[in-house]
């Protein structure tokens, strides 16, 4: 299946979730906060501002969501000082904590990575019932896009889709003021 196809099952599944509860007609991303790896907390509201965002719902033992994340790397490094922001949300519960801090350094995963030790986060406030399950916004925190699963070249689109929502590239601004 496409990704195009991907998304389209995704915004039925949307839908779906907003009939049982969840409010994604406004199409913002529900709010949480949660701990990070290193023990801090993040807010997902407080990330909007400079550019997309993209939260991974993953775990160790999910080859499709390590082969993403590995992906997802390498656009967070390119994209990530124009304001793009990549949070992996872990969510095999605290047994696991030990091993995911060990798991992310030797992916070499410079992105944060959250905790989602009950599964409050993907469960209930994202309806998440399999993994990965992906959802990037813009800016504002409105979604843009929402899938489950990831195969390799989903990467071209969901790189389209960072481009569209960046801000304009300061390199790009001597362009905009051209002078005839």
């Amino acid at each position: 299946m496409k990704l195009g196809g991907i998304i389209a099952v995704s915004a039925v599944l949307l839908a779906a979730s907003s009939a049982n509860g969840q409010d994604f007609k406004s199409k913002t991303a529900p709010d949480f906060t949660l701990p990070g790896i290193n023990g801090s907390l993040m807010t997902l509201s407080k990330q909007y501002g400079e550019g997309p965002v993209y939260i991974s719902f993953w775990a160790t033992w999910c080859k499709p969501c390590r082969e993403e994340l590995k992906i997802i790397q390498g656009l967070y490094e390119k994209y990530s000082d124009r304001g793009f922001k990549v949070i992996a949300i872990n969510t095999e519960g605290p047994k696991a904590e030990g091993k995911i801090k060990s798991f992310v350094k030797s992916n070499g995963w410079t992105f944060d990575v959250l905790l989602d030790k009950d599964g409050e986060v993907f469960r209930r406030k994202y309806k998440g019932f399999a993994m990965p399950f992906t959802v990037m916004t813009d800016s504002d925190g409105n979604i843009v896009f929402s899938t489950v699963g990831f195969k390799p070249g989903d990467e071209k689109e969901i790189e389209d889709l960072i481009l569209k929502n960046l801000p304009p590239s300061k390199d790009n601004s001597e362009d905009s003021g051209s002078e005839d």
